[in-house]
């Protein structure tokens, strides 16, 4: 029904300007104070609209014949060839209207009148052109702003399935490693496994209600952190010194969820769960006018060559920032007795 609405105020738009050019061109009534010829102007409304019989098909038929070259159905020339014959036809039935009853009958011309006149054939086949000309232009306007808006939207689509299988993939890596933490604990007979329980149902009502959002609030992913942090200290006890450290000036701020705990993650994994003598995991996060900092630096055993992280880990989480923080920077230092993660996060205001 839209588009219907469409073509039918693009064609009554159509012959308002025709009969503005047609009027205006014998008169000078739209520029002086003399009364309007209110009979003259719906005479050459009544001409364009019959002319329409004329103009509408071959205009419709244009749009068919491109549609078939567009689609690689016919070729150049059988669309040229046939786009022409059908400019000739039409100018032929739209002289034969004229002559035979437009300046006849409803403008009272007396003079010599010929169908087939060159001059007139050439007239209406450029009349022809200017409406088609129009008509096709419009036309593929719309269709390139229609796929522009389906190219963002498959885009964003695209984006989202990505997100999700990455999300899908760094979930589960996540859970495991926590699970093993546990385990540990359980072998050991501690008391404090049923805390470790506890700590690990928080992070999974967290996965399975928040990291679902598109964004959370970043003191949540900070919370997420610090309880991960207990959890981990409760594995590896003295041995371990961890230093932690927030400074956040605005409490509403969102961020994407699950960004910075893989990081934190990586240290635990490749900085004490590789050594056996004391170790050390430094971690710093401030957000200041919307920017967000993260440092996290983990110690490593000597002579230590493991990667930061295993391949999908590592790149899933870079994959997700290049995502959804495409302004962000990440700087990865592998030293030989440390390693440091140093991340910078423009983050849009909150209103």
């Amino acid at each position: 029904m839209k588009r219907t609405g469409t073509h039918i105020l693009f064609w009554a738009a159509y012959v308002m300007f025709k009969t503005y050019l047609n009027v205006s061109a014998g008169s000078d009534i739209f520029f002086t104070d003399q009364p309007v010829d209110w009979g003259q102007i719906f005479l050459h409304i009544k001409i364009q609209l019959l002319v329409l019989l004329v103009k509408i098909p071959l205009v419709y038929f244009a749009f068919y014949t491109l549609d078939k070259f567009v689609q690689r159905q016919w070729n150049l020339l059988l669309v040229t060839v046939t786009l022409l014959t059908a400019f000739c036809i039409s100018s032929i039935c739209l002289s034969a209207l004229y002559n035979g009853y437009v300046l006849p009958v409803l403008l009272d011309y007396t003079g010599e009148l010929s169908i087939f006149g060159m001059a007139s054939l050439i007239y209406y086949f450029f009349t022809l052109a200017f409406v088609v000309g129009i008509a096709c232009s419009i036309r593929l306007l719309k269709r390139q702003y229609q796929s522009r808006i389906r190219e963002a939207e498959l885009q964003k689509e695209k984006t989202q399935a990505e997100l999700k299988y990455l999300k899908g993939q760094i979930n589960p890596h996540f859970l495991f490693n926590t699970l093993n933490n546990i385990y540990a604990l359980a072998r050991k007979g501690s008391a404090q496994t049923s805390d470790a329980v506890m700590k690990l149902s928080k992070l999974m009502r967290f996965m399975l209600y928040e990291a679902g959002h598109s964004t959370i609030l970043l003191t949540d992913e900070l919370k997420l952190i610090q309880d991960y942090i207990e959890l981990e200290k409760l594995r590896y006890g003295d041995r371990l010194s961890v230093t932690y450290a927030e400074e956040v000036d605005n409490p509403h701020q969102t961020i994407a969820p699950l960004i910075l705990i893989h990081f934190v993650e990586n240290a635990f994994k490749h900085g004490a769960s590789e050594s056996r003598f004391d170790s050390f995991i430094i971690i710093k996060i401030s957000l200041r006018n919307h920017v967000l900092n993260a440092t996290i630096i983990n110690s490593k055993a000597s002579g230590s060559i493991s990667k930061p992280e295993n391949p999908i880990g590592i790149e899933n989480i870079k994959r997700q920032l290049e995502l959804v923080y495409p302004d962000h920077t990440l700087d990865l230092q592998n030293d030989s007795d440390r390693f440091a993660v140093s991340l910078t996060i423009p983050l849009p205001a909150q209103l």
